[in-house]
């Protein structure tokens, strides 16, 4: 098994399951046309025996890469946390050059108590996030068999149905199985309806919340020297949503420790109205 070190190596062994998954079932469906073949059984016999070795191919399917599920589920956790970690010495280094060029600014004395709760603070909403993941990933894996069964399912039936017009085994199976080829296991679906496969799902998922992890430690080094207000760089091609902010102040209330009372007092939107309009969606 390869080593999963990052939001990369996860996509690749979800897509690789998802590939051996079409890639058993395809076998399967070829297992059978032999024996079909050479025993001359009819179409009726044939897909008893494929539904029978449907049960078989999600037992073995299981077994064979539930272990690498778990492994990977074991490796969401450093890898969000590790982004907090590089959020957090980035904005330090960002800080330090800052003071270097002429910055005035010093760390706050007596607010350690404060620092403290803040960081106990994003400490259970890191954990939180790391755990939504989690447990969307482990959904998302249930939710990979039971979508192969059901297309494997659909397609024993389906080629039935081609055979009975006419066709050919080989033409009957090569119809039942061209949506599902084409489309893959595509075993997400979205609030409107839009399917994807657990792959582009995991990586989008993974990088929302590493973002949110990174933006987390980034806060809470400015919340240590004193900082709320934050200026929205460009990265990248920003979409619609987003462009409006870009260049703009804003006070950190979400991740630095900043109040509504600074934002009034200083002119500035606060951060948690810019994410209500859009911002970082």
């Amino acid at each position: 098994m390869a080593k999963i070190n990052d939001t990369y190596d996860i996509v690749q062994a979800i897509e690789t399951i998802e590939n051996e998954l079409i890639a058993s079932m395809i076998r399967n469906l070829d297992h059978h046309r032999l024996e079909e073949i050479k025993e001359k059984k009819n179409w009726s016999q044939w897909q008893v025996e494929q539904l029978a070795a449907m049960d078989a191919y999600k037992k073995r399917s299981l077994e064979k890469h539930q272990g690498i599920f778990d492994n990977i589920n074991r490796k969401i956790g450093p890898i969000i946390s590790a982004q907090r970690t590089a959020g957090n010495a980035n904005q330090e280094i960002a800080i330090l050059q800052a003071i270097k060029k002429g910055a005035k600014i010093k760390k706050p004395k007596g607010n350690t108590q404060m620092i403290g709760e803040f960081f106990t603070a994003n400490d259970r909403k890191i954990n939180a996030l790391i755990k939504a993941t989690t447990d969307d990933m482990k959904k998302g894996e249930i939710a990979i068999f039971r979508r192969a069964n059901d297309q494997y399912r659909k397609i024993i039936y389906n080629a039935q149905m081609y055979a009975s017009m006419g066709a050919s085994y080989q033409a009957a199976i090569d119809m039942a199985t061209k949506d599902f080829l084409s489309a893959g296991i595509n075993c997400i679906e979205y609030k409107n309806g839009a399917r994807h496969s657990l792959s582009s799902y995991a990586e989008m998922a993974l990088r929302t919340a590493q973002k949110r992890a990174y933006l987390t430690g980034e806060g809470e080094k400015r919340m240590e020297w004193g900082i709320h207000t934050v200026i929205m760089n460009k990265r990248g091609n920003p979409c619609p949503k987003c462009l409006p902010w870009v260049g703009k102040i804003l006070i950190d209330d979400i991740w630095s420790g900043g109040t509504e009372k600074e934002a009034k007092e200083q002119g500035y939107p606060l951060m948690s109205q810019a994410i209500a309009k859009g911002l970082y969606h």
